[in-house]
């Protein structure tokens, strides 16, 4: 078999992976400043919305990550719009999970996910939208990740083997960034057709809650 320049950077990428997956066990040390107030961020909501009482997440519920928040809201038209959020200090081995993969593990039909974004004001918030059909009602989803600081909406299998790479030397110094992911979805018959619902609940959101909190959302 004859070994292709492309073929041989694919072992050695692979080969620095492993090692940097052993680096990382024998460290472990992920940064442990404070950590986020996720309940009372998801509580701000913006005018026009309500929570729907009984619809958040108790923080001290077993889950894979840190913290978790979750809050369904209810527009002054009867729409809904839910927003969950999963928050931990090691954003390599508990990041947010791909949320088509997630619904699909439970049961849900699930489209095939696709880059898209969301106008606030003169940003751009590029998130990964899908729709997962269970029995005759369907959820229309937007999500997106922000790890260390930093925006992360691409699908995994767009992510260049560059940018991948980049992430290597942080990881073998110890240096493991928190992750943040975002979901917001809204419900609707199967035979309707696709809501904007949790569209306008996420711009409301994101336009109403203070820079500081915006930027932590967002990485905007």
């Amino acid at each position: 078999m004859r070994l292709t320049k492309y073929f041989l950077l694919a072992i050695l990428f692979s080969l620095v992976l492993i090692s940097s997956e052993i680096f990382v066990e024998i460290r472990q040390h992920p940064f442990k400043g404070p950590k986020p107030d996720l309940q009372n961020i998801i509580k701000q909501h913006p005018q026009g919305w309500q929570p729907i009482p009984g619809s958040s997440v108790d923080p001290r519920t077993n889950s894979p990550y840190d913290l978790v928040a979750s809050q369904i809201y209810k527009r002054t038209d009867g729409k809904a719009a839910s927003i969950v959020m999963t928050w931990s200090y090691d954003g390599f081995h508990r990041a947010g999970h791909a949320q088509e993969v997630c619904y699909n593990s439970q049961g849900f039909t699930v489209s095939t996910p696709k880059n898209s974004s969301v106008i606030l004001g003169g940003q751009k918030l590029d998130v990964v939208t899908f729709e997962g059909r269970y029995g005759d009602m369907t959820e229309d989803v937007i999500y997106w990740r922000v790890t260390g600081g930093i925006h992360d909406a691409a699908l995994q299998e767009n992510i260049s083997m560059t940018q991948r790479f980049k992430e290597v030397p942080r990881i073998l110094i110890g240096d493991i960034p928190n992750n943040l992911m975002v979901r917001v979805s809204t419900w609707r018959s199967a035979t309707d057709p696709p809501s904007t619902v949790h569209i306008d609940y996420i711009k409301s959101y994101l336009q109403s809650v203070p820079p500081k909190t915006r930027h932590f959302l967002t990485g905007l």
